[in-house]
């Protein structure tokens, strides 16, 4: 999924960087935003059960009182519905609309 993601920002030229390490997670979208960069978690099925939610909330909830303003991105199955529905929101959310 992320991959398919990635090519349509690229097609869009929405700046970006993948799988950047931060200094307490890696994350799989990083957009330099400002004033703080936006960072973006696309989570499929290995992030949906509920020990990796709790670890998931309690990681971004970090990130969010450091200021990140923080996507999440979730699917349960990949199709290119789902694909497109997931890259509006990351352009809805970077306000590219």
């Amino acid at each position: 999924m992320e991959t398919e993601l990635a090519i349509k920002l690229q097609s869009s030229r929405i700046l970006y960087l993948t799988q950047v390490e931060i200094p307490i997670t890696t994350v799989d979208f990083y957009f330099p935003t400002m004033p703080r960069p936006t960072l973006a978690f696309v989570d499929g099925p290995p992030h949906l059960r509920t020990t990796q939610m709790a670890k998931d909330e309690e990681l971004r909830t970090l990130l969010r009182k450091r200021g990140y303003k923080v996507m999440e991105l979730i699917y349960r199955n990949y199709s290119d519905k789902k694909r497109d529905e997931l890259y509006q929101e990351m352009v809805k959310q970077l306000g590219r609309e």
